[in-house]
């Protein structure tokens, strides 16, 4: 059940300790130092849902796998966004983990207009700015994609095709990115592996963020897949 529900008025950041305070009302009740969730409304515009979808959606289609049987484990970790997730996760492999220790990280994958998000169904990688992933896994999805009828695109040769664009204006290239699953290969020295399944969206990390309906169907297909449900 909700403790409180109330509706931001106003914001501004503090003068002195330069952090963002949010003005609310209907929370009064709520006693000092109680966590407060931001509550988002998902909407479907022009065939695309609409709200913000980085990771929320990759929780709801875990959940969702779980509900159609899913027999395996899924790993929700803490701190995703400050980059330190995959330091819990490695913990639990030297743990617990065993020989086989493939990982299919689900995410976003943000694109910079609609017409480059649009032209494919799934983003996939096989590498990040920290390491090189599972080549058997990654070719494994590819495979699965091409008959599955699922378009797909490398991103890591996404951003090497659109750098050396950029060399050719003069403007200095983009990262590859750093990614969770990157991280952990390279700190395992080898116990843990894997590859990703992305979704490819545009507005990343804002209230409209927005994934193509068919991106999505594809997506949880493909899990499926991987699965064997």
């Amino acid at each position: 059940m909700y403790r409180g529900k109330g509706v931001i008025k106003n914001s501004y950041v503090c003068e002195f300790r330069n952090n963002l305070i949010f003005e609310i009302d209907g929370l009064e009740s709520v006693v000092a130092g109680t966590p407060i969730a931001f509550k988002d409304q998902l909407n479907i515009v022009e065939n695309r849902f609409e709200g913000q979808l980085d990771n929320v959606i990759s929780a709801a289609a875990l959940v969702h796998l779980f509900s159609l049987g899913f027999k395996g484990t899924a790993f929700f970790t803490a701190q995703e966004e400050a980059g330190k997730s995959w330091r819990y996760l490695l913990e639990w492999f030297r743990r617990f983990g065993g020989s086989t220790n493939r990982l299919f990280v689900v995410d976003t994958s943000p694109f910079p207009n609609l017409e480059a998000a649009n032209k494919q169904h799934l983003v996939l990688r096989e590498k990040d700015a920290n390491a090189t992933f599972n080549q058997e896994s990654t070719k494994s999805l590819e495979e699965l994609c091409t008959q599955n009828d699922v378009s797909y695109l490398y991103k890591n040769r996404y951003v090497e095709n659109e750098n050396i664009k950029r060399a050719e204006q003069g403007l200095p290239p983009s990262s590859l990115g750093s990614t969770e699953l990157g991280r952990i290969i390279a700190a395992s020295n080898g116990l843990v592996d894997g590859t990703t399944i992305q979704i490819p969206t545009i507005g990343y990390h804002t209230m409209h963020e927005s994934a193509a309906v068919e991106s999505v169907d594809a997506f949880l297909d493909m899990l499926k897949v991987v699965s064997n449900i």
